[in-house]
C-alpha cells in the first residue's frame, strides 16, 4: 500500500527547508518509503507469527487429541472389561441356578420331616399299615 504524506505536512516541510521545494519533495519521499518499509516489515513480522504460532497450536491439538491407535486400544480395554463382566455373569447364573436346586432339596426335607413327625399323619400311617 502505497502511502503518502499529507499536503499540510508536506506544505510544513516546505517551510523547514526555506520554501525549497525539491529539498521538501526528497525528504516527504524518504519519510514515505521508511514509512512503506516499516508497515512492510510488520507485514512480515505479523504474517511470520501467524505461521509459528498456527504451527505451535497444531502441535498442541494434535497431542490433545486421540489418535486412532488410542481410540482403539482403548475399545478394546472395555471389549476386554465386557467379556470378563459376561463370563462373571455366567459363573453368578450357574451357583445361583445350584444354590436354587439345594433350595428345594431342603424346602423337600423339610415338608418330608414335618409330615412324617406330624402326629395326625403318625396315626393316619398306622391306621394304615394295619
Amino acid at each position: 500500500m502505497a502511502y503518502s504524506i499529507p499536503r499540510d505536512v508536506f506544505l510544513l516541510l516546505e517551510a523547514a527547508f526555506n520554501q525549497d521545494r525539491e529539498k521538501a519533495e526528497v525528504f516527504a519521499k524518504a519519510i514515505e518509503g521508511s514509512i512503506q518499509a516499516i508497515e512492510h516489515q510488520a507485514s512480515e513480522s505479523i504474517t511470520h507469527k501467524k505461521e509459528a504460532l498456527k504451527a505451535e497450536l497444531y502441535n498442541e491439538l494434535r497431542n490433545e487429541l486421540a489418535t486412532k491407535e488410542f481410540v482403539r486400544a482403548e475399545i478394546s480395554e472395555v471389549r476386554n472389561e465386557i467379556s470378563d463382566v459376561r463370563n462373571e455373569i455366567t459363573e453368578v447364573r450357574a451357583e445361583l441356578k445350584q444354590n436354587t436346586l439345594l433350595l428345594k432339596i431342603l424346602i423337600g426335607i423339610a415338608v418330608f420331616g414335618l409330615t412324617l413327625f406330624n402326629p395326625a399323619f403318625v396315626r393316619l400311617t398306622e391306621l394304615l399299615m394295619k
